[in-house]
Parts: C-alpha cells; sequence; structure tokens
C-alpha cells in the first residue's frame, strides 16, 4: 500500500471515511468562484447519476431502473416525485412512494436526487394535481396572445403557488423527519425545466396588469419608472416571462429550505443549436442562457442551474454548458443522453471543477445495453477517483482530453509539463495534434497533478503523452508508471508497473479504461 500523496494532503483530500448511514452533518454546497462541490458525510462528492424515465417511479417498475442503475455503478439516482400522487386531494399527502425511493436506494447503496415535479414538467402542467386542474377559477391557466389556455399553469397564480410551496414545504419537512441522519437525499431538484410553452409570457388579467406596470427597481438598471418594452425592447416578453417563473420557483424553494435546507437546483431546457424561438423551441423564461443573470439574482434559494444537454458533439455540448460555469454558478449536467458518445462529458465535468453530470432514461430493457457497459466502467474508475479530483480541480490541476472528429487533438499544461493526447489510428504518428479519424469517439482522459512529482492519469481508448516544457529537458523525465485503484480510506494500491510496449511513445489506455500513478522528475 502507499498513499497517493503525502499523508497531509491526503488527509486534506479524503478527510476520514464514513459508512453509509452515519450520523454526520447534512449535505451541503461547498467551494467558490465557479467551483463548487457537494459534501456528503464530510466529504468532496462528485455526482455520478443515473435518471429514470418520467413515469417509472412506480412499484411495479422500479426493478427495470434498479439493474440498470447497478449497471451503470452510479452513486446517485435521479427520482421524480409527483405532485399529483403525492397531494391526491387537497391538504392530503402521501409520502409512500418517497419512502419506497429512500428505501431501494439504501438497499441499493445510492444517494437520491429528488425531482420536484410540481407546477411545471417541461414547459407544461402535466403533474399538477387533478383537483387543481378542475378549478380553473382558483388556478388559472396560462394564456396567449388571443387568450386562449394554454396546457400549463400561470405563473401569476398566486394560490396555486400557495399550493405548490405548501406541497413542496410538505415533502421537504417529511424528508427531515425520515432521512436527516442516513442523508440519502443529497439534493432536490425544484420543478423540472420550467417556463411557459405556446407562448412567449401568460397574458392572463394579472400578467397583463404586471406587465403594463413598471420593471421592479432591481431590474430597472437605474431608470425609475421604465416598463417593460422600454427596459427590454424586444426581448420584453421573454424577460417578463423569465421574472415571473423566477421569482415563482424562488418562493416555492424559499419554502422548502426553511422546512429543510439540503441544495436545491434547477434544470433548463436550454437555448442552444440554433433555437431562438422561445414558447415554441424552449420554454420561454426558463434559465436560458440570455436571461441567466436575470435568473441568478431573482432565486437565491437555487444552489445550481443545471443543464439538460441532449447532443453527442463536444461543441454543441460545450456550447449549452460553459456559460453556466460562472463565478455564482457550478456547472451541472443535469441530464444527458444515455449514449456511447455522451460518455466524455462526464470526464470534462469533472476536470472543470463541476457539481456532477448524470444520464437519462436508463431503464429500457434492452435498449442501452452497449452504452450502459461503457458508462458503467468509466463509473467505476471515477467513483475511486472523484474524492482526490474534486479538490484539484478546483484549484485548476486537473485537465480533460476529449477526442472529437474534426477537432483537433487535445494538449493541455499542468505546471511544467505539457499533456497530449492522440486516438485510434494516430496511434504511433509522431503529430497528436492532427485531427482524429475514427467515426465513433470514445477516446477520454483526466490527468491530475497531485505534487511536483506526480499525476494521476485516468482514461480510455486513447494515448497519453506527457512531456516537459522546460528548454533544459536532460533531466525531465517519466520515471515510474503504475497502474492501481484507490481504496476508500485514500490509499493507492499498486497493481503492476507499466513499461515497454505499454509506455512507448506515451500510456497507451485501452478501451476498458485504466488508472495510473505517474511520477516524474522533477
Amino acid at each position: 500500500m502507499r498513499g497517493l500523496v503525502s499523508a497531509c494532503a491526503a488527509a486534506l483530500l479524503f478527510g476520514c471515511p464514513v459508512a453509509f448511514g452515519s450520523v454526520t452533518t447534512m449535505p451541503g454546497m461547498k467551494g467558490h468562484d465557479g467551483h463548487f462541490h457537494l459534501e456528503v458525510d464530510g466529504r468532496p462528492f462528485f455526482v455520478l447519476a443515473a435518471q429514470m424515465h418520467n413515469s417509472s417511479a412506480w412499484p411495479g417498475y422500479l426493478p427495470f431502473f434498479w439493474k440498470a442503475a447497478d449497471a451503470l455503478s452510479v452513486n446517485t439516482v435521479q427520482a421524480p416525485v409527483y405532485w399529483e400522487t403525492m397531494e391526491p386531494a387537497e391538504g392530503h399527502y402521501d409520502f409512500s412512494m418517497v419512502d419506497t425511493l429512500m428505501t431501494q436506494a439504501r438497499t441499493h447503496r445510492k444517494r437520491l436526487a429528488l425531482l420536484w415535479f410540481g407546477t411545471w414538467k417541461n414547459g407544461a402542467g402535466h403533474y399538477v394535481p387533478l383537483w387543481m386542474k378542475r378549478d380553473t377559477k382558483r388556478f388559472p391557466r396560462l394564456r396567449d396572445a388571443d387568450g386562449r389556455q394554454l396546457d400549463g399553469m400561470s405563473p401569476f397564480g398566486s394560490q396555486t403557488l400557495e399550493k405548490d410551496k405548501q406541497a413542496f414545504s410538505a415533502l421537504m419537512g417529511h424528508l427531515r423527519k425520515r432521512d436527516s441522519v442516513e442523508h440519502t437525499v443529497i439534493m432536490v431538484q425544484v420543478e423540472n425545466e420550467p417556463g411557459l410553452l405556446g407562448t412567449v409570457r401568460d397574458h392572463g388579467p394579472e400578467a397583463e396588469a404586471a406587465f403594463r406596470a413598471p420593471v421592479p427597481a432591481n431590474l430597472a438598471n437605474g431608470v425609475r419608472g421604465t416598463d417593460w418594452m422600454g427596459r427590454f425592447g424586444n426581448d420584453a416578453a421573454e424577460y417578463f416571462a423569465a421574472w415571473s417563473v423566477s421569482r415563482y420557483v424562488n418562493a416555492v424553494a424559499a419554502a422548502g429550505k426553511a422546512a429543510y435546507p439540503l441544495p436545491f437546483y434547477v434544470n433548463v431546457w436550454l437555448r442552444y443549436r440554433g433555437l431562438t424561438q422561445p414558447g415554441v423551441e424552449y420554454p420561454s423564461g426558463g434559465a436560458t442562457v440570455n436571461v441567466l443573470d436575470l435568473w441568478k439574482r431573482e432565486t437565491p434559494a437555487i444552489d445550481v442551474i443545471g443543464t439538460d444537454t441532449y447532443t453527442g458533439n463536444f461543441a454543441e455540448y460545450q456550447a449549452g454548458v460553459l456559460p453556466y460555469q460562472r463565478a455564482d454558478n457550478a456547472p451541472f449536467l443535469s441530464e444527458s443522453g444515455i449514449t456511447e458518445e455522451n460518455v466524455r462529458w462526464t470526464w470534462d465535468m469533472l476536470s472543470r471543477g463541476a457539481l456532477g453530470a448524470s444520464v437519462f432514461g436508463v431503464d429500457d430493457p434492452g435498449l442501452h445495453d452497449a452504452a450502459i457497459r461503457l458508462h458503467g466502467a468509466d463509473n467505476r474508475l471515477l467513483t475511486q477517483a472523484a474524492p482526490v479530483l474534486v479538490p484539484l480541480a478546483a484549484r485548476g490541476d486537473v485537465v480533460s482530453l476529449i477526442e472529437e472528429p474534426g477537432a483537433p487533438s487535445p494538449t493541455r499544461r499542468l505546471g511544467n509539463w505539457i499533456i497530449k493526447a492522440s486516438y485510434g489510428a494516430q496511434w504511433g504518428q509522431p503529430d497528436p495534434s492532427s485531427a482524429p479519424i475514427r467515426d465513433k469517439p470514445m477516446g477520454r482522459a483526466v490527468v491530475a497533478r497531485l505534487d511536483e512529482t506526480h499525476f494521476l492519469v485516468i482514461g480510455a481508448a486513447s494515448r497519453i503523452g506527457l512531456t516537459t516544457a522546460l528548454h533544459d529537458t536532460s533531466l525531465h523525465e517519466v520515471r515510474r508508471v503504475e497502474q492501481g485503484e484507490i481504496d476508500a480510506q485514500g490509499a493507492w494500491h499498486g497493481t503492476r508497473i507499466w513499461n515497454g510496449d505499454e509506455t512507448d511513445s506515451g500510456l497507451n489506455l485501452p478501451p476498458e479504461g485504466v488508472m495510473l500513478r505517474v511520477e516524474v522528475s522533477p
């Protein structure tokens, strides 16, 4: 056994091992300046998550999901809580499904991120209780510019908001009562892709009055008495929708925080890949990039705004995610497709100090077997390494190397060392900067600088080279490459030393993935 880093550093990186379900401080957010992470049971926690299909949170369907989640080796599962079944009659709550989810998650040794399907699910009101849907006078519907009722609730329905606050607060109070010791539930999503579909803004009577009134002082940019058109011009309707939806969501979140202050997040149906029509191509008023500043100002009870990213293209993925890495927001891939190509996104998120990454809709028997095997192998590697990588990423000592057809193979720098990658048919070629040529991009790796003379290299289907950036190269070399694993206490266990074919022209990371501890000269 050998410590991964010095004893002092290991203590800082890992802390003391904590058994699942022990009495510790509750989960919380740590960090600053765009590098935030969860701490669960006193340790850094990178969310490796799987989300079930929308209608799978029922006892008869859960076995399909747990089989997939176990094969994926995730540490967290995302499961919906349906308002319509949790409050089947006004003021009467049924938490039996929530308790089932917690019990089964503990059995499978997974954490839970609960998804509150309340007023909004994908810009609509599908999960609002039936007794609310039937009473459109007390609980007004969203209206378009022609006054037609749409499949959604008005964000100006004061009684709708009050009922959502009461129900969500009741849910959080139940979690405090049933889970404040075990901490099975580590975070909660407030609503689901909130926003408006079928119209850019609400045109109900309360909304019309608010749109004609002066813009709230904190949005007026110093211009007193201005209206929405005067402040935002042609974008006034979308900004008005963002203001109305964000303040509604924050009120629900604040009520829940008062009952039990777990970390809360909102997920976003992104405005990217050429989407330009709010209310048609994406829900108007959600936390899209063009109104992100407004959302961050209006939602102090929301800890993180996450991104739902469904693409296999690296440039599109980054265009969706990178604007959400800000001094006041951690990047979080709250949903992505369960595909083989998307396996790369987790590695990139881990390198940039993100909260975590998730794949959606994993419980289709036999449909995603190849992708599940690939994601599962990666998660088994990253689960070991995450407690080390999370704090290192926060200080800029982790880089990712992601293969993308047509894009130059990546080159990164850590201290005095340059990290280069090559992929597929490029192996053995002298210039790893040319574009990868494989049709299916699978190469992915992270490299972390542990200290001045040690690196951790983790990845698959890649060749990784370390060369010095110093002018004098005579004494600067890779001295030792050791394959191994990290145990729960943060100790490194070497299984073999690499040399010869495994290290010629770089470190040849096999398709099934590997973890290496590399020693270099100072």
